[in-house]
């Protein structure tokens, strides 16, 4: 029987994580532990342990299994990632818990990485989707930003009470990093000519993600400065965390970031702007992709969102100014997310000129 030659490369899909979300989300929290052992090292930031070590105690109450606890500080570096897997084999843990925010939770999941281990993820806070996605952001100097991990944490457990009791700028940092996830893969993706499934899917998930959050993010956001566990907190957790992350793992690495990224990584230790979360500088970020691009329509009713949301639109709302930032803009071209595309140091001055003028017109000014 002549047998068949398939021009196209077999593809295996990648692996979603599981996640639960409630505010009795730890309650099987025991029972999958103990489906890889009895020994479980927790990693995480201090406040992150302080707001939500007790509820996993309360839910490993009784179970015989044994919780080590790790408080991570600073930046997850490969380095740091090794020694957190070197103590998690040395202390016999049979499985990694990542606690906390993004820095936290990218270092939980490195350090499983290194040691061989299978890793739940635990979000404290609604700011980062690092609890779903295959990767670890890396501060090491001067070498590859990310690291790519086999795969997705095995189960994600989402205690909303817990992120309905953090400040509400997580929420905000959460919603315009999803914002920007749309608006720089869409970007990106151009046409969408020769795209394959699963970056078709990412990208409608993308979009999907930002049409909820411009539907409810207002809501959201007020019962967030309440501590309100309702519907649309809810929704917007899982849009922030949930929805995208599965576009990170989903999309190409090359469509996964563009400008409103390349901005943040190259301007985040400028003054005024420091002063600001990951995922509101990358709102603003967005808002100059679409300027840039031509989508000024599209950047307007993107401006009055994050407006009544209480996230910056304009470098002076941060506290800067193009004058301040403007021998930084080569290095934002030089990003990795944006090597190979057809943008000039003059067309992203525009841009960001534009959009500082566009807020002024907002503010009326």
């Amino acid at each position: 029987m002549e047998k068949h030659v398939d021009s196209i490369a077999n593809h295996v899909s990648p692996a979603l994580p599981n996640y639960t979300i409630g505010v009795n989300a730890y309650d099987n929290l025991g029972a999958l532990i103990y489906l890889h052992g009895k020994k479980a090292l927790i990693i995480g930031g201090l406040n992150a342990l302080n707001a939500g070590l007790k509820y996993v105690e309360e839910a490993l109450q009784g179970s015989g299994i044994k919780l080590l606890v790790e408080i991570y500080t600073g930046e997850p570096t490969r380095f740091q990632a090794k020694k957190l897997a070197d103590e998690a084999r040395k202390s016999g843990a049979d499985i990694i818990l990542g606690m906390g925010g993004g820095r936290a939770i990218d270092a939980a999941k490195a350090a499983g990485y290194y040691a061989y281990l299978p890793v739940f993820t635990l979000p404290t806070i609604p700011a980062t989707c690092a609890a779903i996605t295959a990767l670890s952001v890396m501060y090491d100097d001067e070498r590859e930003p990310f690291l790519f991990l086999r795969q997705s944490p095995e189960h994600v457990f989402i205690h909303t009470g817990i992120l309905a009791a953090s400040p509400p700028e997580y929420l905000r940092a959460g919603i315009g990093d999803s914002i920007a996830k749309h608006v720089e893969s869409a970007y990106k993706a151009g046409d969408y000519t020769g795209l394959d499934y699963e970056d078709l899917l990412g990208l409608y998930i993308a979009t999907m993600g930002y049409d909820t959050l411009l539907s409810i993010g207002e809501k959201a956001i007020e019962a967030a400065k309440e501590s309100k566990d309702n519907s649309e907190y809810r929704l917007a957790c899982e849009c922030c965390i949930v929805n995208t992350g599965i576009v990170s793992i989903f999309l190409k690495e090359a469509l996964n970031g563009a400008l409103a990224h390349s901005l943040y990584y190259a301007l985040k230790h400028e003054n005024g702007i420091s002063n600001y979360l990951h995922g509101e500088i990358v709102a603003w970020g967005s808002i100059v992709q679409l300027v840039m691009e031509g989508s000024s329509g599209k950047a307007i009713e993107l401006m009055d969102f994050l407006k009544n949301l209480n996230i910056p639109i304009s470098l002076a709302n941060m506290g800067s100014s193009i004058e301040a930032i403007k021998p930084k803009l080569k290095e934002v071209l030089n990003q990795p997310d944006m090597l190979g595309t057809p943008v000039s140091e003059y067309a992203l001055q525009h841009a960001i000129e534009k959009t500082e003028w566009l807020s002024m017109r907002k503010a009326g000014k």
